[in-house]
C-alpha cells in the first residue's frame, strides 16, 4: 500500500504504558495539534520497549501514513530503543551527533554535572536524520524518511514533548507540500440526549462517507460532537460546513449549551457573568462540587455570592430555612426539600439565580423510594423556584456527583433562557 498524503499515525513508546502502570499523556495532545494542522490520524497505539516490535510498527505504519509521530524511548537507559528501532525500520547506522552532545553536555553542566556514557546515549540520532533540538531537555528530537513517509521522533514527557513540537517539529510540517485541501471544524457540545437517541436523530450525517463527517462521544452527560467538512479548497470546506451547522443547530436547538464549552459550568458561568446576574448554590450529595466547578470559571467572583453546603438535616434547617416539616414528610432527598433549599440559598445570599442539589450518591443509603443515584434539584429564579428529579447510574460516588453538578448546571442555564 502506498503512502496515504494527509493522514498521520501516532506511536507511543513505553513498556509501563502497555502494562497500564502509567497512562500516556501524549496521543490526545499529538491529534488535536496534527487535526488543526490538516492531518487526519488514522491510527494512535502503544507499543513496548521493544526494538524489533518498534522498527516493524514504524515500517507498517510509514506504508500506510504520509506522518508517523513517535513519542517516548529516547532516555539515556538501555530500555530506551526508540532511536535504535527508527534507524534499523530505515536500514541506516546511528551516528553521533555533534550539536546533540553539545547540547546534552550544556544542559548537564547547567545542573553542575559532567554529561555520563548514559547521558551521552542521548546525541545518538540516525544517519541521515534532520535534528529537532530540545530546548528543555537533554533528548532530542528528529525526523527520518522510511518508505517515503516522514518519522517525526519525540521525547516522552509531555513537557518536553510539547516544546519541541511547537518550536521544531511544527515549522518542519509547515514546510512540507500539502494536497490543496480544504478543511473546516465546529464543534457542539449538547446535555439532555443520550448518545443512543442522538444517533437516531442524526441518522445518515453520521456515516462514514459522509462530508461533513461527523464524530461524537459522551461522558458525564455530555455529548461532544465535532463536524468536520473537507472541500477542493477552504472556502468549499467552509460552505459545506456552514449548511451542515445551520440543519445541526436547528434540529439540537434545545440541547446544545455551547459550541466553545466542552464544561456546562463554564457555560453557565459565563452567561451569569454577561447578564450581570448573582448566583449562589446550595448542595447536599454534591459536597461543595458545584460551587467548586462554578468558581473556575474566570471572572466569576463578580457574580457568585456564597455556596453553602448543607450535608444534615439540621443544617439545612439553620442555614437554610428547609422546613422539619418538609424533612419529616418528603425526606432530605425530595423535590420538596431541594426548593427550599435553592429558595433558602437565594434568600440568604441575596442572589438572582440559586441552584441546589441533594441525592444518593453511594454507594449505601438507598432504599426502594430513593435508590443509589437518585438526585433532586432546585433551581430559584426571578422569584419561581422548579424542581427536577433524576436518576443516574449508581457507579460511584464520584460518578454520581459528577452527573449531577452537570446537570444541576444544565437546569440553571435554561431556567435563564426561558
Amino acid at each position: 500500500m502506498s503512502t496515504i498524503a494527509g493522514r498521520a499515525a501516532i506511536v507511543a513508546v513505553g513498556d509501563e504504558l502497555v502494562s497500564g502502570e502509567q497512562p500516556d499523556k501524549n496521543i490526545a495532545w499529538l491529534a488535536q495539534r496534527l487535526g488543526e494542522l490538516g492531518y487526519t490520524v488514522e491510527i494512535a497505539t502503544l507499543v513496548g520497549d521493544d526494538e524489533q516490535g518498534i522498527a516493524a510498527l514504524f515500517r507498517q505504519l510509514a506504508n500506510r501514513a504520509e506522518l508517523v509521530f513517535s513519542s517516548g524511548g529516547l532516555g539515556p537507559t538501555l530500555d530506551d530503543l526508540t532511536r535504535h528501532a527508527a534507524a534499523a525500520a530505515a536500514g541506516v547506522e546511528l551516528v553521533l551527533d555533534d550539536e546533540s552532545l553539545a547540547q546534552v553536555r550544556a544542559h548537564c553542566a547547567a545542573r553542575g554535572t559532567e554529561a555520563s556514557p548514559a547521558s551521552q546515549r542521548q546525541a545518538l540520532l540516525p544517519a541521515g536524520a534532520r535534528l529537532l533540538p530540545n530546548s528543555v531537555g537533554t533528548a532530542p528530537g528528529f525526523v527520518l524518511g522510511i518508505e517515503g513517509s516522514h518519522l517525526v521522533v519525540l521525547p516522552g514527557p509531555p513537557r518536553e514533548l510539547q516544546v519541541v513540537f511547537e518550536e521544531q517539529a511544527q515549522p518542519f510540517l509547515l514546510g512540507l507540500p500539502r494536497p490543496a485541501l480544504g478543511r473546516s471544524v465546529a464543534r457542539f457540545f449538547l446535555m439532555g440526549l443520550a448518545e443512543s437517541d442522538f444517533a437516531g436523530a442524526v441518522g445518515a450525517w453520521m456515516a462514514r462517507e459522509a462530508n461533513p463527517r461527523m464524530g461524537v462521544c459522551a461522558g458525564r452527560g455530555v455529548l461532544k460532537v465535532k463536524l468536520e467538512a473537507t472541500g477542493a479548497n477552504q472556502a468549499e470546506a467552509q460552505e459545506i460546513l456552514a449548511a451542515r451547522v445551520e440543519l445541526f443547530r436547528t434540529r439540537f436547538s434545545k440541547e446544545i449549551f455551547s459550541e466553545e464549552d466542552a464544561e456546562p459550568a463554564l457555560a453557565l458561568g459565563r452567561l451569569l457573568i454577561e447578564r450581570g446576574m448573582t448566583c449562589a448554590t446550595a448542595e447536599s450529595c454534591t459536597g461543595g462540587a458545584l460551587a467548586a466547578a462554578l468558581t473556575q470559571v474566570p471572572g466569576i467572583s463578580a457574580v457568585f455570592r456564597e455556596g453553602f453546603v448543607t450535608y444534615s438535616n439540621e443544617a439545612k434547617q439553620v442555614r437554610l430555612g428547609v422546613s422539619p416539616a418538609d424533612l419529616a414528610t418528603h425526606g432530605a432527598v425530595s423535590e420538596e426539600v431541594a426548593g427550599a433549599m435553592s429558595r433558602g440559598a437565594a434568600e440568604r445570599a441575596g442572589a438572582s439565580l440559586a441552584i441546589s442539589t441533594t441525592g444518593i450518591a453511594g454507594p449505601s443509603g438507598g432504599n426502594p423510594k430513593t435508590p443509589v443515584g437518585l438526585v433532586c434539584f432546585g433551581v430559584t429564579h426571578a422569584g419561581a423556584t422548579r424542581t427536577y428529579t433524576r436518576r443516574f447510574r449508581p457507579r460511584g460516588r464520584s460518578f454520581v456527583r459528577d452527573w449531577a453538578v452537570n446537570a444541576s448546571c444544565e437546569l440553571a442555564r435554561r431556567a435563564l433562557l426561558r
